[in-house]
């Protein structure tokens, strides 16, 4: 059970990295510092979320 939480964390952890890369990447393309910000306040969140999880365990 401990193993499918950690696999289930590491592919959270992953797919919130490849939407923070695909904003990053977009904001080439349209409003360049709004889309940097949402991605430097989505990189944040998902950090927090990982550390609260560590914390908690």
């Amino acid at each position: 059970m401990e193993n499918t939480e950690n696999t289930r964390v590491a592919l959270l952890s992953v797919g919130v990295l490849l939407v923070v890369l695909a904003i990053l990447i977009g904001s080439a393309v349209f409003a360049p510092a709004f889309l940097a910000l949402l991605a430097t306040l989505l990189a944040w969140a998902n950090l927090a979320y990982l550390v609260f999880l560590t914390v908690m365990r």
